[in-house]
């Protein structure tokens, strides 16, 4: 037979929201908010957490803006290396046809005149 499942070691804790930080057992939650000002306004904790997320999408804004920015350079890049490899290969082309001619008509000279 198999023993009982043991119980939890971990402690059970309680939130509670300090400096708006929140710490403990989510399920539990007591708001202890000591910082809203008497004349009932914005707290100037939430004006932190407030700039402080503003920041963050500005940050995420930016970021996204410069992978796009990339994005966009390695596709110019992509695009300009496939036009120089086409360049390079109608120019490969022709002088291999050159060479032919060439070595053909070299050949042929030397044969007839020799």
């Amino acid at each position: 037979m198999k023993p009982p499942p043991s119980p939890s070691i971990e402690p059970h804790l309680f939130y509670k929201r300090r400096s708006g930080v929140a710490t403990g057992d989510h399920n539990n939650i007591a708001n202890d908010d000591d910082t809203t000002p008497p004349d009932g306004g914005p707290s100037t904790t939430n004006e932190a957490l407030e700039k402080i997320l503003q920041e963050m999408r500005d940050l995420q804004k930016t970021r996204a803006q410069d992978e796009e920015e990339q994005r966009y350079k390695d596709l110019e890049e992509n695009q300009m290396r496939n036009d120089w490899m086409l360049a390079a290969a109608v120019v490969d082309r022709i002088f291999a046809i050159i060479f032919a001619i060439t070595f053909i008509g070299g050949t042929i000279t030397v044969v007839v005149f020799a």
